[in-house]
């Protein structure tokens, strides 16, 4: 005889909080990541940039950091990549809770209550008006970790570079 799975059925609001739960956590959880990135990487800057001091004596340690640099770069990249997925999932789960609401809509234009949908709605025409004046532009989260994480990943390979070369011309 099958089981009668009706009293495992969860009610919409149950599901709408857990969405949203699962939506704060791993949102505080990337920018809390993202933050420790920002603190890492600016120790390696500042140790890299202490290797080229002319009295430094450690040959190899530049390297090292320079390496250290470019690692934690593209760890912490794959992670913000993984927390990103974890996030817009939930964000279309909202969005469902959204999509079933009676609040009107005004044309394309998502109810301002509808807060998942209409920032989807808003973002688009923000970036759909991109122009070559990049400071004018609207630029997402990700947009925006993806260009400090290749900043310090430069950095990190040309400190590296460097003190490569300062170690084989000496």
């Amino acid at each position: 005889m099958p089981e009668d799975t009706t009293k495992y059925k969860m009610p919409d609001d149950d599901l709408r909080k857990q969405a949203w739960d699962y939506f704060h956590m791993h949102a505080s959880q990337r920018l809390t990541t993202f933050n420790f990135y920002i603190v890492i990487s600016s120790v390696l800057t500042t140790g890299l940039a202490a290797m080229f001091k002319v009295d430094f004596e450690i040959k190899y340690a530049g390297v090292a950091l320079g390496f250290l640099l470019i690692l934690f770069s593209f760890i912490f990249w794959k992670i913000d990549e993984r927390n990103k997925e974890m996030i817009k999932g939930a964000e279309e789960t909202l969005k469902f809770f959204e999509r079933t609401s009676q609040l009107p809509d005004s044309g394309m234009e998502p109810h301002i209550a509808k807060r998942f949908l209409r920032e989807e709605y808003d973002t688009n025409l923000k970036k759909a008006q991109r122009s070559w004046r990049f400071w004018r532009n609207y630029y997402s989260y990700s947009e925006c970790f993806k260009f400090i994480f290749l900043i310090f990943f430069i950095v990190g390979l040309v400190g590296a570079v460097l003190s490569l070369w300062k170690i084989f011309t000496q």
